[in-house]
């Protein structure tokens, strides 16, 4: 086994050198390649000899100026050839011909040897000038392969014997859920002491001083000591004693910024805004912890030597205060010597030991032996009695038994586990990692040396990972399929994670996040410590020369221009936090000398222009600009020809003409947030020719030449979702045809959509939109034809096909007839369907049904056809309902009510026209008047022409000839029903065997009166949330009261429903979220029943003049908002809110409010609310304001009201003409957001403490927002983060 030294080199004599040769062969003569071939056939298949022979021979040093040699030739020429293709490329950008050089010059992916031409054209090729400096270096390398041999003969070693190397990654590697589960082992014991610590009895010294006392966790690297602490951390116990518990990763050296700054981040779950300011970002994290009764903080891995600063520990511990005594700090180290800051006795110090034997066996089996079951019992014994003694050779370190036995786990083979008991000295954690590292792969070996770039506790996201190895031309292709080198790096990745050299950590939506252990951190930078550094200390005054990829960590780079500029290699620079330079200092002051650069991925500068600079770095394979405010991109950009993949922020509108220029562009998009929204960018004039690209967010079909369908003919490589709009522009079933959708097998979802009824025949157009028979959700909108195309009526055309969604299709009356079409389908979408007059053909296994804007669908029982009493009763409570809608009326000048109306409108039509008389005619005309201002009918005729349509619905409902239940799947978990008619037995009988049901939502649903039984809701154990929206007849909510799980449920715009005492109809477990809008409350509405509830929302209501709160004693968030009748909300001082929103409550009393409090964020629509709040005695402003939808002209903040505290200023959807002109004293304010205020001009004064500032929708504010020369720009130009997103940003 190789030393560090070795190991690290080591890749450079494998057969990824076989690679470069390949890609090389295309440039040079016949023979030349035919000697390279021989020296790498028998020189590199001995290197895993030469390697283990030199580490134990005087000559050791040789080997290694040998390798290091090898690797910068490897380097250099690698650099040649890239320059020699992107003058290829760039010839064809310019000619569109092949150059002397031939159509396959141009691809730096070639899997075989070109045939060689004959002996005229090799020495043509010799003769080509700029391949001279490639030729040279070629013979360079030969001449040091070459070297090999004398090489091996000093060693001493045979000629033919070869060792194998390691076999590449998988092409089929087992996913993160096979993996092991996070069980822990031995731990039990430490875990109950140290909670017991944590929740034992507070000192008397604590409890005096209201702070914190400390308990570390100290043992030697690899001991389990983090994974202690996750086991205390996540245990049941410590969740309830403690209401703040925050993780932070110190890792070697304290950085008292980026770290409180990480502490705020986990005390509040989310990303905590950049803030330079230390103080700034200390009293944040005071006010937060203040607020909290007890706080738990783990300080992990916490690095600390007697000689270190105390000083800088004091400081960043001084912010740790709460109301209670109590409060905990938890420390990992592997040193006894800790900063007296932590308040940690040394009878709180707990020595790791090491586990019982049993239990460490049981965790080495644990990873060895999982995965596929062994079925041969001899060979399973020979392996459990191998891992016994392997066992005992580990030194009782978990990291190693972890390590080695996930590799273990993957070639249950006795001759390899034998082999594991020959390493040296197990108990040494590195000796088990290199031993693990030297059985990957060369390429999974770069791979992981180059994660040493990320800081210690950095979240690794597995395709963002891939993508940057892809650009680094780390991950070879797959000459045995058509797998892409995504999708190769992918196995690289998961590779790993199944030896263990990362570990999953959490998800979010669809992404996973990983972290390496921090010892494996500390090997993979010993490893790669000539090819990766870290810029993270301001104090750096020199970098190894031969670094290749460096990632900044620093504010500035411009601190350290000298040193970055002598790094003549740099092929990558990764900024991992924002800096403060701006473009001219980046690119023309550094990145003009790095002409070698080919992954650049920068974070934030101050400025939306890219410089055309950019066009000279040549290499460039990746370039991200996502967290910049980059918004103009210059046309040299088009001249990257390597380039692979181009993310963009969503501020950039407009593309260079000739970015289809870009001919080996993988990857490209925009988005918001940091991938967490995809935003689309503009159409690329003949996007066509960008056959590598991958993904496509939106194709928009224009006639315009280069933007026709026919683009889409040769992307084949397209993946994952693919929306293809404006469909009537397709001139014809050919060129549909010819878009050639089949061939794309890699897309995974596709959406079809017309955006008007102009052009050709829609259903040819389908019919040659056929799409891959592997895609697994397809959408189809807009579609105008009442025949199905004949790909959907093949049942069997789809391989797994899950999600299936029909939308404004207002001509097709069913579902696909052939039930097999859509035998996988687990999701079902059907809105805009008005001629659907049927629900057959469902799949048996839909988990996921919508169906909206369907009014033929009329679900009635054959019982309920016969009760005509129950029809006119229905009929003769309609006058009640005249007087409800006009009193609602009254709330907002019927805005809301109108609004119902219209959503019942669109089905009213469809519905009418079966029975369409001149009467009713009249009747809709008068309803249609609400979408056309100026037209617009009083409401007592608008609410009598819709309850005369209404009357004709009820009554062709009740006269239907015969019943139509609604049948659904007994494993349905989301169901959705909007404007389509079900009565109250139907629904009943459709709930009943729906026990898996999680979420149900019932709009505008105008038969429905009232909810099912009690029996019905008991059934539904699992039902989490319910919505009931737009049912204007809905009475009763049944026996809601008796669902078991209901966590949310939103009432919204239901008049009738009686709500008097309207907790005690609702679960008393009821939890989460309870919103009630457009209803008529009382004032006992909440006078008992929901002791649990957290959050609480009231809008555009009716209700008395005060109304009782005071038994939510569980209520955190408060919003009232719209309601002209209330005075007084009793209770309101008595609760403890951390969130509340008052607006548009004109009437409320300034008794109510003077004795309120709120932690963290206050919303009103009134600045004379406001300055009386602020103005209270004790009062202090939460750290979020907001104004939101003020009539008012102008604002102002009263002298001398206390804003210290505010650090978020909001103003949204305000008439106001000015902001107030003393914006400048609210002294800590860190955020200015101004969205939907038209009428403000120009900004005030601002407070010098401000960082970042938001302006959408604000057309003269922002033009004068602008810089150089707007009028507001002197007042914003320290600002370092300035948005001013488009309209569209949110938009598909």
């Amino acid at each position: 086994m190789a030393d560090l030294a070795l190991a690290g080199l080591r890749w450079a004599a494998s057969p990824i050198v076989n690679e470069l040769l390949t890609k090389a062969s295309a440039y040079l003569s016949v023979d030349m390649v035919r000697e390279i071939q021989r020296l790498e056939a028998t020189v590199l298949p001995q290197f895993e000899l030469v390697i283990q022979a030199a580490q134990k021979s005087p000559h050791r040093g040789i080997l290694e100026a040998w390798l290091r040699r090898l690797k910068e030739a490897y380097y250099d020429a690698e650099d040649l050839l890239d320059e020699h293709e992107y003058n290829v490329l760039e010839g064809k950008a310019k000619s569109e011909k092949s150059l002397l050089l031939g159509e396959h010059g141009s691809s730096s992916t070639a899997t075989t040897v070109m045939k060689p031409f004959h002996a005229a054209m090799s020495r043509a090729r010799n003769l080509l000038p700029q391949n001279r400096r490639l030729i040279s270096k070629m013979n360079e390398l030969k001449a040091i392969l070459t070297e090999a041999q004398q090489l091996r003969d000093l060693l001493g070693l045979p000629h033919g014997n070869t060792v194998e190397w390691p076999a590449a990654a998988p092409t089929s590697v087992p996913t993160t859920t096979s993996l092991p589960t996070s069980k822990v082992f031995g731990r039990d014991r430490d875990r109950d002491r140290i909670v017991d610590f944590l929740l034992g009895k507070t000192t008397t010294a604590e409890a005096s001083s209201a702070k914190y006392s400390g308990l570390a966790i100290v043992g030697l690297g690899g001991m389990g000591k983090s994974t202690l602490a996750q086991y205390v951390y996540n245990d049941k116990r410590i969740e309830e004693c403690f209401d703040i518990r925050m993780w932070v990763c110190i890792s070697r050296k304290l950085d008292v910024h980026r770290h409180t700054r990480e502490i705020i981040e986990s005390a509040k779950k989310g990303e905590c805004p950049r803030v330079d300011n230390l103080d700034t970002l200390q009293c944040k994290l005071r006010d937060i912890l203040q607020e909290s009764q007890k706080f738990l903080l783990v300080l992990d891995d916490v690095w600390f030597e007697k000689s270190h600063n105390e000083t800088e520990w004091e400081l960043f511990l001084a912010p740790l205060v709460s109301k209670q005594s109590g409060s905990k700090v938890l420390v990992t180290s592997r040193s006894k010597t800790l900063p007296a800051a932590i308040c940690c006795e040394q009878e709180h110090v707990i020595h790791l030991k090491n586990m019982d034997d049993t239990e460490f066996l049981a965790l080495f089996k644990h990873h060895a032996f999982s995965g596929a079951e062994i079925k041969d019992q001899v060979l399973r014994t020979k392996l459990e009695d191998t891992a016994v003694e392997i066992a005992k050779r580990l030194g009782q370190c978990p990291l190693a038994a972890k390590v080695l036995g996930s590799r273990l786990c993957r070639k249950k083979d006795i001759a390899e586990w034998k082999a594991a008991l020959k390493i040296g000295d197990l108990s040494d954690p590195f000796t088990s990692l290199l031993w693990s590292y030297e059985k990957l792969d060369p390429r999974l070996q770069r791979c992981f040396l180059y994660c040493s770039l990320f800081p210690k506790g950095h979240r690794y996201e597995s395709n963002e990972l891939v993508h940057l190895w892809v650009a680094e031309g780390f991950v070879g292709s797959c000459n045995l399929s058509r797998r892409t080198l995504e999708e190769v790096g992918m196995d690289y990745f998961n590779d790993m994670v199944s030896v263990s050299f990362f570990q999953l950590v959490f998800h979010i939506y669809c992404d996973s996040y990983y972290v390496m252990h921090d010892i494996l951190h500390d090997f993979a930078e010993s490893l790669s410590r000539e090819d990766c550094f870290r810029l993270e200390d301001d104090n750096v005054t020199e970098i190894p020369c031969t670094v290749r990829h460096l990632s900044i960590h620093v504010h500035s780079m411009q601190k350290h221009k000298q040193i970055i500029c002598k790094l003549h290699h740099l092929r990558t620079i990764i900024c991992i936090d924002p800096l403060m330079d701006g473009p001219s200092d980046i690119f023309d002051g550094m990145l003009r000398n790095q002409r070698k650069l080919r992954v650049l991925s920068l974070s934030f500068y101050n400025s939306k222009n890219l410089p055309e600079s950019i066009g000279e770095l040549k290499h460039l394979r990746y370039l991200n600009l996502i967290r910049t405010l980059v918004s103009e991109l210059p046309r040299s950009l088009c001249t990257l020809y390597h380039l692979q993949l181009l993310w963009l922020n969503h501020m950039v509108e407009n593309l260079p003409d000739k970015l289809c220029n870009l001919r080996k562009l993988r990857h490209l998009g925009a988005y918001v947030n940091d991938f967490a929204i995809e935003k689309p960018i503009c159409q690329i004039l003949n996007i066509g020719k960008l056959t590598s690209l991958q993904h496509i967010y939106v194709f928009s079909v224009q006639k315009k030449q280069g933007y026709e369908l026919r683009q889409l003919k040769d992307l084949n490589e397209l993946g994952g979702s693919l929306k293809v709009k404006n469909l009537e522009n397709v001139i014809g079933k050919d060129e549909a045809v010819e878009s050639k959708l089949y061939l794309k097998s890699r897309l995974k979802e596709l959406a079809l959509e017309w955006s008007s009824e102009n052009g050709m025949d829609a259903m040819d157009i389908l019919e040659g939109l056929r799409p891959p028979p592997q895609l697994s959700k397809l959408t189809i909108e807009g579609y105008r034809s009442d025949t199905y195309p004949g790909w959907l009526l093949e049942r069997s055309y789809f391989e797994n096909l899950e999600s299936f969604q029909l939308s404004n299709c207002s001509l097709l009356e069913g579902l696909p007839p052939d039930t097999e079409l859509l035998r996988n389908c687990s999701r079902l979408r059907i809105n805009f369907v008005p001629n659907l007059k049927e629900l057959s053909n469902l799949p048996a296994g839909l988990t996921d049904l919508s169906i909206g804007w369907c009014p033929l669908l009329m679900f009635i029982t054959n019982n309920e056809l016969g009760q005509h009493d129950l029809r006119e009763n229905i009929i003769m409570k309609a006058a009640d309902l005249a007087s409800k809608l006009a009193l609602m009326w009254e709330v907002d000048s019927g805005k809301e009510v109108r609004r119902v109306l219209f959503e019942d409108y669109v089905s009213l039509i469809r519905l009418m026209t079966l029975m369409m008389d001149d009467d009713i005619s009249k009747h809709l005309q008068i309803i249609g008047s609400v979408l056309v201002p100026e037209e617009r009918e009083d409401k007592e005729n608008i609410i009598k022409a819709w309850l005369f349509c209404h009357e004709q619905r009820i009554r062709f409902i009740y006269g239907r000839a015969m019943e139509m239940p609604l049948v659904l799947p007994s494993g349905l978990c989301e169901l959705s029903l909007s404007s389509c008619s079900i009565t109250d037995e139907a629904l009943a009988i459709c709930l009943g065997g729906l026990t898996s049901l999680r979420t149900l939502q019932l709009k505008y649903n105008m038969a429905l009166t009232t909810l099912p039984s009690e029996k019905v809701f008991e059934h539904l154990t699992k039902l989490d949330r319910l919505v009931v929206s737009g049912c204007l007849c809905l009475k009763s909510l049944g026996g809601l009261r008796a669902a078991p799980s209901l966590s949310c449920f939103n009432c919204w715009d239901c008049p009738s429903l009686e709500l008097a005492r309207g907790a005690e109809l609702m679960p008393l477990n009821l939890a989460s979220n309870l919103s009630i809008l457009g209803c008529i409350l009382a004032a006992d509405s909440f006078i008992n029943g929901l002791p649990h509830l957290k959050h609480l929302s009231i809008d555009v209501c009716r209700c008395s003049p005060s109304l009782s709160i005071g038994h939510l004693t569980s209520l955190e968030s408060l919003c009232l908002n719209g309601l002209p009748d209330l005075c007084f909300v009793e209770g309101l001082s008595s609760l403890h809110l951390k969130r509340l929103s008052l607006v548009d409550v004109a009437n409320l009393t300034a008794k109510c409010i003077s004795p309120f409090r709120v932690q963290e964020s206050l919303t009103v629509s009134s600045s004379v609310l406001l300055n009386h709040m602020l103005m209270a005695e004790g009062f202090t402003a939460p750290p979020n304001l907001t104004l939101l939808d003020c009539k008012e002209p102008s604002v102002s903040f009263e002298e001398p009201a206390n804003l210290s505290s505010v650090k978020h200023l909001h103003f949204s959807c305000c008439e106001t003409e000015s902001l107030p002109r003393n914006l400048k004293s609210v002294s800590s304010l860190e955020s200015l957001s101004i969205e939907r205020c038209p009428n403000i001009a120009s900004l005030p004064d601002l407070p010098s403490s401000l960082q970042r500032i938001t302006i959408l929708n604000c057309p003269v504010l922002m033009k004068n927002c602008q810089e150089p020369d707007g009028e507001s720009w002197p007042k914003i130009s320290h600002v370092r983060w300035k948005s001013f997103p488009p309209k569209s940003i949110w938009l598909p």
